[in-house]
């Protein structure tokens, strides 16, 4: 009798370790987003639309209401994906992110976003930064080529020096790109998506 109850005793704690594994697979898929926004934007309502690579399509998600500054939508997610926030009846432009499992807190300014929680995002965010850095560093060097021009004072020497540098900097914008696409993950799909068309034609052929 007590060797049953021994046997019975082993099987019960197995069964209740397999549904205790069960229980914490599932919730390592579960997502929470919060987006925050700034006082000066103003948005009722939010959709939550998620890029499902293997049919190429975008699947609505999630649908919030502003509460408190706020947006929440939740869900389970699989592995990190590129999504989008579209504003209900109104004309700005969605907000891309990277959809992931667990808590990612979004906050979203004028032309500007954070994210904490989130390393997909982290990273994807590292390279907008990055390359908003270009950008303005190639207009700076525009801009002083068109004041040296205007003031007379622009010599060939200065023409050569801001070609080079312009070139040097497109060139690096050009290679980080295809970079960061050809790790073929959810940073990179998002970044092929946003940037790959302004590839020049020599860098769209060195993606994989």
């Amino acid at each position: 009798m007590k060797r049953i109850l021994y046997t019975i005793a082993i099987l019960l704690s197995m069964a209740l370790a397999g549904c205790g594994n069960d229980t914490h697979d599932y919730s390592d898929m579960d997502y929470t987003v919060t987006i925050t926004l700034d006082n000066s934007l103003h948005h009722d309502s939010a959709t939550l639309l998620v890029l499902e690579e293997e049919y190429d399509k975008l699947r609505q998600s999630g649908k919030a209401e502003l509460k408190n500054g706020t947006f929440t939508f939740t869900g389970q997610t699989d592995k990190p994906k590129v999504a989008l926030i579209c504003w209900d009846n109104d004309s700005t432009q969605p907000f891309h992110f990277i959809l992931e499992s667990g808590e990612t807190h979004i906050t979203l300014k004028p032309n500007a976003w954070s994210a904490k929680g989130s390393k997909q995002n982290a990273d994807y965010l590292e390279y907008v930064n990055w390359r908003n850095g270009i950008i303005d560093a190639r207009v700076a060097t525009w801009q002083e080529y068109l004041n040296m021009a205007a003031d007379s004072s622009l010599t060939r020497e200065d023409e050569v020096r801001m070609a080079r540098q312009d070139s040097l900097l497109n060139d690096s914008l050009q290679r980080v790109t295809v970079e960061r696409i050809n790790r073929k993950d959810a940073v990179g799909r998002i970044i092929r998506d946003r940037y790959g068309k302004q590839l020049d034609q020599a860098h769209k052929r060195m993606l994989e």
